[in-house]
């Protein structure tokens, strides 16, 4: 490990103890903390893997590129991370703690029904598994609004429904319905959304209260795990094809289960311990992405300009609200820009949130960016945890699975949050619904009978 990675880590590790020293013994119970630690992971942790010769040679992003670059662009993105940080701590959310009084959890509980978000999820999960839905084959093109929901909605909603379901009839159901919840996310063909919605569902249960037992979590993040070796299993094995087709939900779960015996007995190298180590460290290696555009910077490439940046925010825009929108997809894709602006390899690499912006801005005015999203993180939070509602709740959960889109860059996390406005105005369509019928109902007992009151 060269002195300039070393570096780079050390100031990783003083941007996490700040966020410890400061936010206190609660600091994971925050999204902007779950961030920074999976901006560790994707720019520090896999740096420290890939030092294993066994396992770099699994990575095939770096090719072509000098480790020297990459040593460079990660200590500026480190650099980067501790503005971040710095930003976030001086908007001080800290002096604002999101705590329950009174009914506020049995007016969340009421409001987020669990039924109705089941309800909800049921046409969204059926797309899915039709091949229609959440990680289909179809083309950004030709996708069409039902397909897009399914995409955007159904992490959440599932996710939401077990909390409510819980927050109702208590932990002693929480196993269970973390099993249920794996499944019928897992049904989906994709990792992330397992991992998040596991991390989501405790953060949600512990601001209020609702804590699961040691022995209930070692369980839940045993099955977690298996879930997640099951579904590698499978598509090292067969591939994608079942989750692009209309397979139903038994036989994506019968999937899990399969690939998960493949993985255990079948010979292959990927397989191996050192084969899935390999394959999962190359899968977070956040670092490629931007040290190849600084080898391009440092030949003298210029940098691409700070104007273009905006523009790339055009994608949070919804498709009924600009139809052509997806016509142009490739138009508000930077990393497919500085792909070949800046001549990296055509594979999928991963930009982070960090790296996304680094062949547009370079490195001054990256710190700059990063000090406007710091704050705008502090300043989002010291809002989220100002009052304990099912407006606030349905937002966390959403920030929790916008950390686990930290590789695809700002424009990744904003469709995410997005999803947040939506069902913000969905609950409070629901909130004023329920308000107007009890209200009704309370008119209707006050109602004389027979010339007294009832």
């Amino acid at each position: 490990m060269s002195l300039t990675m070393y570096t780079a880590l050390c100031v990783q590790a003083v941007a996490v103890a700040l966020l410890r020293w400061d936010l206190g013994r609660d600091w994971l119970r925050r999204p902007v903390p779950l961030f920074v630690l999976a901006a560790v992971v994707y720019q520090g942790l896999s740096q420290i893997f890939l030092l294993i010769p066994s396992v770099r040679v699994w990575d095939i992003s770096r090719l072509g590129i000098g480790q020297s670059h990459i040593d460079a662009a990660t200590i500026i993105m480190s650099a980067g991370l501790l503005v971040f940080v710095i930003c976030y701590l001086a908007a001080r959310p800290v002096q604002v703690v999101a705590a329950t009084r009174g009914n506020d959890s049995s007016d969340v509980a009421r409001i987020l029904d669990w039924r109705l978000l089941a309800l909800a999820s049921a046409p969204l999960a059926a797309l899915t598994y039709e091949g229609r839905g959440y990680n289909s084959a179809i083309a950004a093109s030709e996708k069409t609004v039902p397909t897009d929901l399914a995409a955007t909605f159904l992490a959440v909603l599932v996710v939401l429904a077990a909390f409510g379901f819980l927050l109702q009839y208590g932990m002693k159901w929480f196993v269970i319905i973390l099993m249920a919840q794996s499944i019928f996310l897992a049904a989906a063909g994709e990792r992330f959304p397992i991992i998040a919605g596991f991390v989501t569902l405790l953060l949600l249960l512990s601001h209020v209260g609702l804590r699961p037992s040691r022995r209930q979590v070692l369980i839940t993040l045993a099955l977690t795990v298996m879930t997640v070796l099951g579904i590698t299993g499978y598509r090292t094995a067969s591939g994608r094809g079942l989750y692009h087709q209309d397979s139903g939900l038994i036989s994506r779960a019968q999937a899990v289960g399969s690939g998960f015996y493949s993985l255990i007995h079948d010979p292959h190298q990927k397989n191996t311990f050192t084969g899935l180590v390999g394959q999962v460290t190359a899968r977070f290696d956040g670092d490629s992405f931007a040290g190849g555009i600084q080898q391009s910077m440092s030949f003298g490439h210029p940098a691409l300009g700070v104007a273009p940046v905006a523009k790339y925010t055009l994608v949070v825009i919804p498709s009924f609200a600009w139809p052509s929108k997806l016509k142009y997809i490739s138009r508000t894709n930077p990393a497919w820009t500085e792909t070949y602006a800046f001549g990296l390899q055509r594979i999928n690499l991963v930009p982070t949130f960090l790296g996304l912006y680094f062949g547009f801005l370079g490195p001054y005015w990256l710190m700059v960016f990063l000090a406007i999203m710091g704050t705008l993180s502090g300043w989002g939070e010291r809002w989220l945890f100002r009052r304990y509602t099912a407006v606030r709740v349905v937002a966390m959960a959403t920030a929790v699975q916008a950390v686990f889109k930290y590789e695809q860059g700002l424009p990744g996390i904003l469709v995410t949050l997005r999803t947040a406005v939506v069902l913000a105005i969905a609950v409070k369509v629901v909130e004023a619904v329920r308000g107007r019928v009890g209200k009704s109902a309370l008119l209707e007992l006050e109602k004389p009978r027979n010339g007294r009151l009832a």
